[in-house]
């Protein structure tokens, strides 16, 4: 019996299904990599709310440990610590001055221009004191207990 020469045909491409399966995996990992770095600022502004009240914790208690009232006066870019109503010479916590500058793309929209000051007792008096920064983070000292959320 003669053997007939079959010829094998060795295919060396990619099936559809490899094909949709990498397009799809190249598709997730665009879109996750764009809305990464799409949200760059708000992950700024939610840092930034939490650096401002850490600073904010730090004047309250300075002032609980102290006979003179402490607190933070608030600009549009930036806010200071203050010690008996003046700039304070003590610095920050991780600052190298009694002043921080908001990181870029936020800013202070409602509170600029005021000052929250504590007793010591911790109180920051008998209003609340709310800080809105970028339109969208809402800071707010509690009258009287001095609660910052």
């Amino acid at each position: 019996m003669a053997l007939k020469n079959k010829s094998r045909f060795h295919n060396s491409g990619f099936t559809m299904i490899e094909i949709i399966a990498i397009m799809t995996i190249i598709s997730i990992i665009t879109v996750v990599a764009i809305s990464k770095l799409s949200s760059t600022t708000s992950y700024n502004l939610i840092s930034e709310t939490d650096i401002v009240k850490n600073h904010l914790r730090y004047a309250q208690l300075r002032a609980m440990s102290d006979d003179v009232p402490w607190g933070i006066l608030f600009s549009s870019n930036s806010y200071t610590l203050l010690k008996n109503g003046i700039t304070a010479t003590t610095n920050l916590p991780n600052e190298s001055s009694p002043m921080h500058n908001l990181q870029n793309g936020v800013s202070i929209t409602s509170g600029a221009g005021s000052t929250i000051s504590f007793d010591n007792w911790g109180s920051p008096g008998i209003t609340d004191n709310t800080i809105i920064l970028s339109d969208s983070q809402t800071i707010t000292v509690t009258k009287n207990t001095g609660f910052i959320q």
